[in-house]
């Protein structure tokens, strides 16, 4: 009778083992975007000049 319930739990773990990975690649994503976002707004807080195209200039004319 034990061997019947250890088959169930095994078989609920390989049903939902799909969707778990797929949740918890998605936090692990939302996870590295937060820091991503959390540098940059420490770099603009640096008060230091963004680096990148300079304004005013908006390729050749002429």
């Amino acid at each position: 009778m034990e061997l019947t319930g250890v088959g169930v739990a095994v078989f609920l773990i390989l049903l939902f083992a799909p969707a778990l990975s797929s949740v918890l690649k998605s936090i692990a994503f939302r996870n590295r975007a937060a820091g991503k976002a959390e540098m940059m707004r420490a770099k603009d807080r640096s008060g230091r000049a963004p680096m990148g195209r300079r304004t005013g200039k908006r390729g050749r004319r002429g």
